[in-house]
């Protein structure tokens, strides 16, 4: 029987859980694949997407690719450009090439896509199928109580992780910036409906909306918080942070005063609310242009490693333009952790 293409629905969770689960090798009550996760994931409103983010092959009635979609318009000069993230590809090694034909069909959903990273055989199969590396993604880690760090599990062994507590001990005295009188965050429970959200002129920004930024306060897995950035009592920014086990994480963050030295303050207001919390050993943002990263350093951060991106651009719609500035939320580094490794290295 010949492999039909599929757009996944809330009923075929259970058969898409269980492809994950064997093409992960996670177990199946795995955080990664719990249900309530899947279907805030594919098929709860919120992105600007029309349908389902989650499509498969079949074959027999048996799932043999699947693909999830995270979709992204780009604001950049006054014009918007559709672009979809790829996330959660696997396929069946059985039938060699079903995973690259379904990706195959799900790049022309939009003007763009975009790859970051991914494993050994995904960073072989993108420039085969007309994605070019473009940039990268930057980890960039703040420690902020290395003993609870290292008392917290899972040990390593002792030798490892003393190293680590030395290093990270010594990581943890660096100075974060100073924050200028007249800036300050504030708590949110939601954002407002008529709140609009500017991109950031100096390059390609993924669109925000209340409804997806509220979409994202209901995230199921992961504690997550919203943060308004004031300056002299009008708002000027936000970001969001996510805390998963001893990790918080800079999830989002938007600032629209039009100065980039400004950005250096709103990660400092957001470091600042990740170390408030008694809970956090270890602070992580990522960033995917020259500013962000240059603010993250001037407060303290470190880098933890890089993921290239990978842009699939046929029509030349970002053709000459700077780094795209993302985020976690731009795909499922907000949330995603693996149990046996909680601290990224």
């Amino acid at each position: 029987m010949a492999l039909q293409f599929h757009t996944a629905e809330p009923h075929d969770i259970e058969g898409v859980a269980e492809a994950l689960v064997v093409a992960f090798a996670v177990p199946p009550d795995a955080d990664c694949v719990r249900r309530d996760l899947l279907h805030w994931k594919y098929f709860e409103p919120g992105p600007q997407w029309e349908s389902s983010r989650s499509y498969v092959l079949l074959k027999d009635g048996v799932i043999k690719a699947h693909c999830g979609i995270w979709p992204m318009n780009l604001e950049y000069q006054g014009n918007t450009v559709s672009c979809i993230c790829f996330v959660d590809w696997v396929s069946d090694r059985e039938l060699p090439g079903v995973g690259v034909l379904l990706k195959r069909k799900l790049m022309n959903l939009a003007d763009t896509a975009i790859v970051i990273g991914g494993s050994p055989d995904t960073r072989a199969v993108v420039p085969r199928i007309g994605f070019q590396e473009v940039g990268k993604v930057t980890t960039f880690v703040s420690v902020v109580r290395p003993w609870q760090q290292y008392v917290a599990p899972p040990r390593e062994a002792l030798p490892k992780a003393a190293a680590r507590l030395m290093r990270n001990s010594v990581w943890s005295l660096s100075r974060t910036a100073i924050l200028p009188k007249g800036w300050g965050a504030s708590r949110l429970e939601f954002f407002d409906a008529s709140m609009k959200v500017p991109g950031v002129p100096t390059c390609p920004t993924p669109n925000r909306s209340a409804e997806y930024l509220n979409f994202w306060l209901r995230l199921p897995v992961a504690e997550i918080s919203a943060f308004s950035i004031v300056y002299q009592d009008n708002p000027v920014g936000y970001f969001l942070l996510t805390r998963v086990m001893g990790q918080t994480r800079i999830a989002d963050v938007r600032l629209w005063t039009g100065k980039e030295e400004d950005w250096s303050v709103a990660y400092g207001l957001a470091t600042r609310e990740a170390r408030a919390d008694s809970r956090t050993c270890e602070i992580l943002a990522i960033a995917s242009t020259a500013f962000a990263g240059r603010a993250l350093r001037e407060n303290g951060y470190r880098e933890r490693g890089s993921d290239p991106i990978y842009l699939y651009d046929p029509r030349k719609r970002l053709a000459h333009t700077p780094g795209i500035f993302l985020n976690l939320i731009d795909g499922d580094g907000a949330y995603l952790y693996d149990p046996e490794h909680p601290f990224r290295s």
